[in-house]
């Protein structure tokens, strides 16, 4: 007998859920639009070595590969879209002059769940900033992914913003050896403060960023700008990255943006991630339903170096989280006006 069942970690969408799914990238496409972005459409296969030049170490275990019968070369289906924004824009300066602002949505697969409950393809929608840097763009994307989550209806969501330097600076001013690195990353991802403690007695470095590791665990919710301050007082090497998130942050409330958080221990995109980073949460969604960050050292391996920046938002746990919130039968609120897209309060991040 026939075998209609689906591999491991794909699913099918029905009428209903396919539409909101398309209504929904609909909607936030209004709004990337409305802020400059250009839309592109990108094809599923890539050259395998143009995948790999992309992606960090960690994410390579998740591309599927394998030889293409007619030519015989190793191609990849895409497990993330922003290593195809790099090339697109290193191969065709002529048409998209820096900075380039650009959007694009689809799906992407990857060979194994990246967590319990999240699917193996996941549909995205997101945007790309190329070839500008500072607090001005920073700033821009965190507003662009505010209101782009308020314009869809989750008017409660919240983005957190980290930064990859931040706790970089600190594990690396701690000296721990190069085992127990690792060990501080894993459970830094915790929040285990408990285990950092430890980590810290192996460490060689200064006894005030060894009293700073595990610190980097409590650098979330009220407060944490204000104890973030106070450990960069101790580590000066992590000032800096601290200075960019608040840069920003001044920058992006003078436009309306007020439901943020902050997380600076936060793991986020290890390896990837070269500045700030953000995701955005709604009650009633499994995970994340939009994450990103700056990548300034990806362009350059691609042949045009410059600074950007981006964020997808997986549609699948945004529409996952307007079904709780507005019920099933219709999935997405009545769009605000892009003039009411400013957050209205704060609120906790969803745990």
């Amino acid at each position: 007998m026939l075998d209609l069942s689906l591999p491991s970690g794909l699913r099918d969408l029905l009428p209903d859920h396919s539409a909101h799914l398309a209504e929904l990238s609909s909607r936030l496409h209004e709004v990337f639009s409305e802020l400059g972005y250009r839309r592109v459409f990108l094809p599923t296969l890539e050259r395998l070595d143009v995948v790999e030049r992309g992606l960090s170490p960690a994410a390579l275990a998740d591309v599927m590969k394998f030889v293409e019968p007619g030519s015989g070369e190793v191609v990849a289906i895409r497990p993330d879209i922003t290593p195809q924004i790099a090339r697109l824009y290193a191969a065709r300066p002529d048409a998209l002059p820096s900075p380039a602002r650009l959007c694009y949505d689809g799906p992407v697969l990857r060979a194994r769940e990246v967590r319990a409950g999240r699917p193996r393809e996941v549909y995205q929608a997101g945007v790309e900033l190329l070839g500008a840097g500072g607090p001005r763009a920073d700033a821009e994307m965190l507003v662009l992914l505010s209101r782009a989550l308020d314009r869809v209806g989750l008017h409660d969501a919240v983005v957190e913003v980290g930064h990859a330097r931040f706790p970089e600076a600190v594990i690396e001013a701690a000296r721990l050896p190069r085992q127990a690195r690792a060990e501080a990353w894993s459970a830094l991802s915790r929040k285990d403060q408990a285990a950092l403690a430890a980590l810290a007695k192996k460490a060689r470095g200064p006894e005030k960023a060894r009293a700073a590791l595990p610190a980097l665990a409590t650098l979330f919710g009220d407060g944490a700008l204000e104890r973030a301050r106070a450990l960069a007082r101790s580590v000066p090497e992590a000032a800096g990255a601290l200075e960019e998130v608040e840069a920003a942050l001044r920058l992006a409330r003078r436009q309306g943006v007020e439901s943020v958080a902050v997380d600076l221990g936060e793991t986020r995109g290890l390896g990837y991630y070269t500045g700030i980073t953000f995701a955005g949460y709604a009650h009633g969604a499994g995970s994340w339903v939009a994450q990103g960050g700056r990548y300034d050292a990806l362009l350059a391996r691609f042949g045009r170096p410059g600074p950007a920046i981006g964020f997808a938002v997986d549609l699948e746990f945004a529409t996952q989280a307007l079904e709780r919130v507005n019920g099933r039968a219709s999935t997405l609120a009545p769009a605000r006006p892009p003039k009411a897209a400013a957050r209205r309060g704060r609120t906790a991040r969803p745990r």
